[in-house]
């Protein structure tokens, strides 16, 4: 009897969701395809099969670190880190202001600010695997960059002022 429930538990269970790691290897098929390089890949081998290309984005003379995160969710991350621990606890309230005034301009991109004071431009693409088009991963990322060589000479500006 103890054998026929074992049987019953294992035709019943639930197979395991691994669409971060086919997502990744699309992605990486893509990238190969299109003869892209230059990405560190991180493992974060948790539960959720979460993976991040990080690389750097140069923008008005700066090379800007950002990383594209995949996992099993719909959603796959970029995250760009505009500056690095720049502000502090008596400025945080106006920074915010004015990423909060860039972040109402450009509804797809959202700007904020960490614990440690570095600035962030996060873009959320949604796409679960039958939807996930790696080339448009790619061409945000390439939006995000013509983004950010507009206005991070002002950003930076205002950050340096605040």
């Amino acid at each position: 009897m103890a054998e026929n429930k074992n049987t019953v538990k294992a035709e019943t269970a639930v197979p395991e969701v691994k669409v971060g790691i086919e997502k990744v290897a699309l992605f990486k098929k893509h990238l190969e395809d299109a003869k892209i390089s230059g990405f560190g890949i991180q493992d974060f081998k948790d539960d959720v099969h979460s993976q991040a290309f990080r690389s750097n984005l140069p923008v008005a003379g700066q090379n800007l670190p950002f990383m594209i995160l995949f996992d099993d969710s719909v959603y796959t991350i970029i995250q760009v880190q505009v500056a690095a621990a720049i502000v502090t606890k008596e400025k945080k309230a106006t920074v915010c202001e004015e990423l909060n005034a860039l972040n109402d301009q450009y509804r797809m991109l959202k700007y904020s600010v960490d614990e440690a004071g570095n600035v962030l431009l996060t873009c959320c693409i949604p796409a679960g695997l039958d939807h996930f088009d790696a080339p448009l991963v790619v061409a945000i990322l390439n939006q995000i960059q013509g983004h950010l060589n507009a206005v991070y000479p002002t950003i930076m500006e205002k950050l340096w002022k605040k």
